[in-house]
């Protein structure tokens, strides 16, 4: 058997952005790549004693059918409509390619989340990461990435040997957390960023 995470890595990724953007005091985010809404509908939620509340929510997406689904996703439910917010949320979804930013929005803070590599490492992620740092120029900019190193615990994958496989088929590349430290490092010297990386999926389980 293969290990897993508690809580699911998911969720630790969610949280793991929440409270970033909650820390920075950010009030409006763009996630491109948003897919079907999971993350968005994830920061709805208001942040705790709601000291620092997120008042506007993008999100872009070259997919039709994930931003119908995101649309769904992030209509407000009984409970919304019953407990209203102290301070009003706007959503707004954008059609059309995460890797050229959408004219005129301006937003604190941007979130790629497992989005960078189902692009080409040599043309998509550069033009992805120029739209989010240089298009956008947000105060705060969010990347998650899977870590390639991290495969040698699922077989399957067979790591490290000429039958490597991604963990996921449409991934373009993974890359290993040298791979990834340096080129945050790279593209915030570029855009004139500071860089702060974190582990997610520190809380795994061994099978029993």
């Amino acid at each position: 058997m293969e290990p897993y995470f508690f809580p699911a890595l998911w969720e630790q990724r969610r949280i793991c952005i929440a409270r970033t953007l909650y820390e920075h005091h950010i009030h409006s985010v763009l996630e491109v790549g948003c897919g079907e809404g999971n993350v968005l509908s994830f920061l709805v939620s208001q942040s705790p004693n709601d000291e620092h509340p997120i008042t506007r929510l993008c999100g872009i997406d070259i997919n039709n059918a994930a931003l119908d689904l995101a649309y769904e996703r992030l209509q407000p439910n009984d409970d919304d409509k019953r407990d209203l917010r102290v301070d009003p949320l706007s959503v707004q979804l954008f059609h059309g390619d995460a890797s050229v930013p959408v004219p005129d929005l301006s937003v604190d803070a941007v979130v790629c989340t497992e989005v960078i590599e189902h692009v080409d490492e040599h043309v998509g992620a550069p033009a992805l990461t120029h739209a989010v740092l240089g298009g956008y120029n947000p105060l705060l900019a969010v990347f998650t990435t899977p870590n390639a190193e991290f495969n040698v615990n699922f077989p399957g994958l067979a790591y490290g040997t000429p039958d490597a496989r991604f963990r996921d088929d449409d991934h373009k590349f993974e890359w290993t957390r040298e791979q990834f430290r340096s080129w945050a490092e790279g593209a915030a010297d570029k855009y004139g960023y500071t860089v702060a990386i974190r582990g997610i999926g520190l809380s795994m389980r061994n099978p029993i």
